[in-house]
């Protein structure tokens, strides 16, 4: 892997350069793309301006930005000159799209492009022949999109054999961190750079509370808890509800992680801190945590914070990065089965993913408009009129930075990525058909305990066996087997 994604470093390093040249450019010619000796970019179409252009339909997440036809014009200049390709974009909001686009593929409406993502339904409308399969068109029709996406990306969003969409290349493999108020810790004395496991943390809160004993070091919220703690802080990369398989199991057992003695020891854990008020009584009913926290976990990247604007942070990496089909599955673009333009939509997927101009133009919007340039490869924000979620359309390694995050945001995430480790069932994806009964009275059971187990409420010791002995009775075994049995199957064993 790391051969590869240095490679790939190098063609990155390539197109960037070349963007810092022409990508902000608001002379016609760079934005047309013509080759001159300066260094501007060459056209890779070999259509002519006779040509009519393909349109195509492109639907994504979120509300439609006000400054849509603005941005989609300046868009389609570019598309048109470099594949003689137009893009429609369609929106559907946060809540719906999921079901929305579930509506569209099932009801055989015309779109060639959508965004995809674990929430939306991309595996069962896969494994039903919605989406195209990509995997002998990228080595001949888009060779640079095929060789940038490294092999562990192809492979999480790869189902029976065929590839049916295109994994945004950016955070793709989870890193956890610890978050912290930056002065308390500064003014505390606390070197966050050492803390990683529970252990270790322990003394920070301790301190933190003594500080101001009015206060709870650690606010949990809901069935969730710690964020990230079922892999970060155990270890698991759940595949299906109420079984997983831990990241360092070469042989790929499914297992119930109720049943792991390291997880019982950490909610132990956390079971002692709520009992010693280190944790906020109400954390089990509790649906939201305040914005302002103390020291928290999330899932980020370098410098992911340095752009907090109600209180400066600190933070340390933890855990990870660690690839699983659920991490990559967060952002891809698949092409409709149906389309009759899927090359030319493929190979507008390529040019997202390798021209700087357009990346940063479907990201931000146009310089001077909606945002300005303070460095080479950073940018201030000047207007919210156009403002989309930058991660559905495709990689951040040709993408600006937003000011006062560093220039070297982007490079220092793509080097955080070559580190990655899979998971030993990275690209398998549950059926979960043949024990859907099993799933719904397990589904039921933990999410009664869970809230309280998570957030330190109730004691793992008494909670867990009870928990367990219903679970058994619902079909926990079944599951485990059903799920175990997929996996051997998709793993060739």
């Amino acid at each position: 892997m790391n051969k590869k994604m240095k490679m790939t470093a190098l063609l990155l390093v390539g197109l960037m350069s070349l963007s810092t040249m022409v990508g902000c450019s608001t002379d016609k010619a760079a934005q047309e793309g013509e080759s001159t000796a300066n260094g501007k970019q060459e056209s890779t179409s070999d259509a002519t301006n006779s040509d009519e252009p393909v349109n195509l339909v492109w639907w994504t997440i979120g509300n439609e930005p006000k400054d849509y036809q603005m941005v989609s014009d300046a868009i389609n200049e570019y598309t048109k000159e470099k594949l003689n390709v137009t893009v429609t974009f369609k929106y559907a909001s946060w809540g719906d799209y999921g079901k929305k686009l579930s509506n569209i593929v099932q009801s055989g409406e015309a779109y060639d492009i959508a965004f995809g993502s674990s929430i939306s339904g991309y595996a069962d409308l896969a494994n039903k022949g919605y989406f195209a399969d990509l995997k002998d068109l990228l080595p001949t029709v888009t060779p640079d999109l095929n060789a940038f996406i490294p092999e562990e990306l192809w492979r999480g969003v790869t189902t029976n054999g065929q590839i049916f969409g295109v994994p945004a290349f950016k955070d793709s493999a989870q890193a956890q961190y610890w978050v912290w108020d930056k002065e308390l810790v500064e003014k505390l004395g606390i070197d966050v750079s050492q803390i990683h496991t529970l252990q270790e943390l322990e003394p920070a809160l301790r301190k933190i509370k003594e500080n101001d004993p009015t206060q709870y070091p650690l606010i949990l919220a809901g069935s969730e808890g710690i964020n990230g703690f079922m892999p970060a802080i155990c270890n698991f990369d759940t595949l299906a509800t109420g079984v997983a398989v831990k990241y360092d199991d070469a042989s790929a057992t499914v297992v119930v992680p109720w049943e792991d003695p390291d997880l019982m020891e950490n909610l132990k854990i956390i079971h002692k801190w709520f009992n010693e008020g280190l944790i906020n009584p109400d954390a089990a009913t509790l649906t939201e945590a305040p914005k302002y926290r103390a020291v928290y976990a999330a899932q980020g990247f370098p410098h992911a914070w340095e752009n907090a604007t109600d209180y400066p942070r600190a933070d340390n990496h933890f855990f990870g990065p660690a690839y699983s089909t659920g991490t990559i599955q967060g952002s891809f673009l698949a092409i409709s089965a149906a389309s009759q333009h899927v090359e030319e939509s493929l190979k507008l997927i390529e040019l997202v993913n390798t021209d700087s101009y357009l990346r940063n133009l479907l990201a931000y919007g146009i310089e001077g408009e909606h945002y300005n340039k303070v460095g080479d490869n950073s940018i201030e924000k000047i207007s919210d009129r156009y403002d989309v979620p930058a991660y559905t359309q495709g990689t951040f390694f040709n993408m600006y930075t937003v000011a006062p995050a560093p220039e070297t945001m982007w490079t220092d995430l793509q080097q955080q990525q070559e580190e990655a480790f899979a998971s030993p069932a990275l690209g398998f994806v549950a059926n979960t058909q043949p024990v859907q009964n099993q799933i719904a009275a397990c589904s039921n059971i933990i999410d009664k305990y869970q809230p309280s187990l998570m957030t330190g409420s109730m004691n793992p010791e008494e909670v867990i066996p009870k928990m367990m002995g219903e679970l058994e009775k619902a079909g926990i075994r079944d599951i485990v087997n059903e799920i175990q049995a997929q996996l051997d199957a998709y793993l060739g064993k």
